[in-house]
């Protein structure tokens, strides 16, 4: 009974009143399109977005030469011929799409992406010392000495660079 007192329906209309900035925001459609995306980073400095034009060309090039099965004899299970490493890979090829895939949703949505970066600077030093250590039992000294040295220097090359776009990203602004 009490709902139908003046004094709620008036609290009731209150709560229900937008203002005219939220009534604009809501008849605005947010498109995600490459101009939304200029503006997203046009606040970013310029070693943000180096960094992120390298880890996007990176990624590309990646996709490319792996959908082209010519990264078969670079990658762990080319050395190992183990068939678990390859399903280890693509997991790995997975989440690394989707890490891609959701920072840039973040930077078109403008969401804060530091705590986002530092997960994927986790995440990648997970592959990191999961890969070395793989690598380091299934390869022989001699001659995978090399390819681990090399497996080693690119993660962490990528470790850096998140890591700096973590930076950079607080340094920015939307």
């Amino acid at each position: 009974m009490a709902e139908n007192t003046p004094l709620s329906k008036g609290k009731q209309r209150k709560q229900q009143t937008l203002t005219k900035e939220e009534v604009t925001a809501l008849l605005e459609p947010e498109v995600l399109s490459l101009s939304n995306f200029r503006n997203a980073i046009s606040g970013k400095t310029r070693l943000f977005k180096a960094c992120l034009f390298i880890l996007t060309v990176a990624t590309t090039a990646y996709l490319t030469l792996y959908s082209a099965d010519m990264l078969d004899r670079f990658l762990s299970f080319g050395w190992t011929q183990h068939y678990g490493d390859y399903r280890l890979h693509q997991v790995r090829f997975f989440i690394g799409f989707v890490m891609i895939v959701t920072l840039y949703m973040w930077i078109i949505l403008r969401k804060p992406l530091g705590t986002m970066l530092m997960c994927y600077g986790g995440v990648l030093l997970y592959f990191l010392i999961s890969g070395t250590s793989r690598l380091l039992i299934v390869l022989n000294e001699p001659v995978g000495t090399r390819f681990i040295v090399g497996y080693f220097v690119l993660h962490t090359a990528f470790i850096l660079l998140v890591l700096l776009l973590a930076r950079e990203e607080r340094r920015s602004s939307w």
